[in-house]
């Protein structure tokens, strides 16, 4: 709560809101009450990006939300002409098709948005980590990471109601924002 009072080492949140006793080198993104602190997301809420130039690609479309009503923060939506699906991904521990991975935040400003995906597959032990940057630059998302991927992602005015994407079917996984 803002009492009118200012501090000088105090987290501010998106919205203008002082938090003077959190510690200024945490990342506090993530849901419920932390998803007031998520500059990224707070900025880009609902926001979709199409690779146009890979359309048909397996990463062709993504949608960020500020972890409200649900605990998922990406969606990713691989568009094909018989079948469309879309599935998202959440802060910590994800499985799907029995693999498991975890994602934590490493960095969350207005225009840049950082986080290591740990790779656990079926075992107990990470097989490997990589880290996902998106910056937006002059109205793109630029994406890229560690393992070399990078491509360049423009904003999307497509419907993505399910029976508007075009498709013979849509396939709607865990964490799917598709609305």
């Amino acid at each position: 709560m803002n009492t009118g009072e200012t501090y000088d080492d105090a987290i501010i949140s998106p919205g203008g809101a002082q938090y003077p006793g959190l510690n200024s080198s945490t990342i506090y993104c993530g849901p419920g009450w932390g998803r007031k602190l998520c500059r990224f997301l707070a900025k880009y809420n609902g926001t979709v990006w199409a690779d146009a130039d890979n359309y048909y690609s397996d990463f062709s479309d993504i949608k960020f939300s500020n972890f409200f009503p649900n605990e998922f923060f990406i969606s990713f939506f691989d568009l094909d002409t018989v079948t469309t699906y879309c599935r998202g991904w959440k802060l910590g521990e994800n499985t799907h098709d029995g693999k498991k991975w975890y994602i934590r935040l490493k960095k969350d400003q207005e225009d840049e948005l950082w986080f290591d995906l740990e790779y656990y597959g079926t075992s107990e032990e990470i097989e490997h980590t990589t880290t996902y940057k998106y910056k937006v630059i002059n109205g793109s998302l630029h994406f890229s990471t560690t393992d070399g991927q990078t491509f360049v992602f423009e904003p999307s005015q497509r419907n993505y109601a399910p029976n508007a994407v075009g498709t013979e079917e849509v396939v709607v996984l865990d964490g799917c924002m598709f609305y």
